[in-house]
């Protein structure tokens, strides 16, 4: 995950480091890039789709793409050419995070969209939406370029409603969900999606820091830049050494866990330290999984 929220350092939400940090991914051997994406947030937050231009821009290989992306708060015409857009900026790099949301209420009275119909709205909006990226609009003689029909899309969330939706496309991502709470719902998405190749991952924030407060740093750092009411629990970080974070990773993996999003809890001055330290230390051995 890109830092497109404000360094909690200087209280601002800083573009070229957002950049810098995609392209020491890509540097390092990540297979993509993801950014956050919020109308209303209680820190200053980049706009995700201008961001992801950016980044898309400047590099070359890596995946982008938002995650998750609130279509609820969006007019879907507008969001298909957005998105035509990016996918026309990185051919074959762009993938597409859905959530609802509602953490943050307040962005959606601003927007004047119900927060109890965000669910409905986000099946309208997502069916909708794929429909308008394959086959476009045309009206009186004009029509709506480019298109974007391979665009992958996938689904975040943990509720049974965000499940059957994530079957509905190419994946799901889960948050915030033990390794038992993650093997429940990646076996109930195996008997809706039967497809072999439907992917099924996890955001999981991460802190390298060999040391016994590892778990309980992360946890106060991640539960800062979020906002949380309540401390984030600290089994829910992969923190510690770089061999106790590839251990806790293989858990997921060996129950079905294809994909690992790596969300940094330290946002701050270190974020880019700890991007480099978990290529060097933690992915080879994550490579090993396979």
């Amino acid at each position: 995950m890109l830092p497109s929220v404000a360094d909690p350092d200087t209280g601002k939400a800083d573009p070229r480091r957002a950049i810098r940090a995609a392209l020491l991914a890509e540097q390092s051997g990540f297979d993509g890039v993801y950014v956050g994406d919020h109308l209303l947030h209680p820190y200053p937050i980049l706009e995700s789709l201008v961001s992801l231009a950016a980044v898309a821009a400047n590099t070359q290989r890596v995946i982008v793409g938002p995650c998750v992306l609130l279509v609820a708060l969006r007019e879907p015409l507008f969001l298909a050419k957005q998105l035509g857009t990016l996918d026309a900026l990185a051919p074959g790099r762009l993938r597409v995070g859905v959530g609802v949301g509602g953490e943050y209420p307040g962005e959606f009275v601003t927007a004047g969209v119900p927060l109890s119909q965000r669910g409905t709205r986000t099946d309208l909006a997502l069916n909708t939406l794929r429909k308008l990226m394959s086959e476009g609009v045309r009206s009186e003689g004009a029509v709506m370029q480019p298109l974007a029909p391979d665009v992958p899309f996938f689904v975040g969330g943990h509720s049974d409603r965000a499940i059957a939706r994530a079957a509905t496309t190419q994946g799901w991502i889960g948050y915030l969900l033990s390794p038992d709470s993650f093997a429940r719902r990646h076996a109930k998405l195996k008997n809706l999606n039967q497809d072999p190749h439907f992917a099924t991952g996890m955001l999981l924030p991460c802190h390298v820091e060999d040391s016994s407060d590892a778990a309980r740093s992360a946890s106060r750092a991640w539960s800062r830049m979020t906002d949380s009411r309540d401390m984030i629990p600290e089994r829910f970080f992969m923190a510690g050494s770089p061999e106790r974070i590839a251990e806790r990773l293989q858990q997921y993996w060996e129950l079905g866990c294809g994909e690992f999003i790596v969300g940094v809890a330290e946002q701050g001055s270190r974020y880019l330290d700890q991007v480099s330290q978990f290529a060097e230390e933690v992915l080879p051995l994550v490579r090993k999984f396979r």
